[in-house]
């Protein structure tokens, strides 16, 4: 499936972006702020919460299709037609989605996803830079630290948001028309399944979480330097 791959990186380039914005904006006419190693943890976490709003909007109805398509197969075998796939592709998901909830129902789970990005993005770029200056203390080389933090900013992120995640799928493959609410969500899953049920699954997002995050901040290192290098030559110039 597609959808995650190309979405993901546009994601968090929306984030990444935003993230940027709010550091120039806190720290006005200073070029690539990004690259600075000394930035108070408080401007962090508020330019964390710029590039959260950065891509909240578009991440609802991806969110809401992406987990339709992945839960697909196990709601087509309680499907009159057994083995039928409800969805042929994340265009039909879209247009199924409309035509029965109107375009309201791609922003179902909207307000879990609220809450789970704006908790979730406060344990990942704080996470990644606290690391960085706690590790960079060591003998190791800036490529293993890099990708170390970015995995455990990874690991802490996912992690910070895992029963909330479990909430926001609960209500987006809900194809009833009614929202059920947070708490009432919550209730259900705890009273049905019990509490483990909020962590299923959490050691494989862990696992993907961390490779995923050491890759992306290095090249997201990778490309602040980059930036730098044209900008010095451009003023050398």
């Amino acid at each position: 499936m597609m959808l995650p791959f190309l979405t993901t990186g546009a994601l968090h380039s929306l984030l990444f972006t935003g993230y940027g914005i709010g550091l120039k904006i806190l720290h006005p006419g200073e070029s690539n702020v990004q690259a600075r190693k000394d930035l108070p943890m408080r401007e962090i976490l508020l330019a964390s919460i710029c590039g959260t709003m950065a891509q909240l909007g578009p991440a609802i109805p991806i969110e809401l299709v992406k987990t339709r398509l992945q839960v697909q197969r196990e709601s087509a075998k309680l499907a009159t037609e057994p083995g039928k796939q409800l969805y042929l592709g994340t265009m039909d998901c879209i247009k199924q989605t409309i035509k029965n909830e109107g375009v309201r129902g791609l922003f179902k789970g909207g307000q879990v996803l609220f809450l789970r990005d704006s908790i979730g993005y406060l344990f990942y770029i704080p996470v990644y830079e606290g690391s960085l200056r706690i590790l960079r203390k060591t003998n190791f080389s800036e490529t293993p630290i890099q990708l170390l933090s970015g995995g455990l900013a990874g690991i802490g992120g996912w992690l910070s948001i895992c029963p909330l995640e479990m909430i926001k799928n609960r209500i987006q493959v809900d194809k009833t028309g009614h929202t059920r609410s947070l708490w009432k969500t919550a209730n259900l899953i705890y009273t049905s399944e019990g509490l483990k049920a909020f962590y299923r699954g959490g050691l494989t997002i862990s696992i993907r979480g961390f490779t995923v995050n050491a890759v992306l901040f290095v090249m997201y290192e990778n490309t602040l330097q980059f930036v730098e290098g044209i900008s010095g030559a451009a003023m050398i110039g």
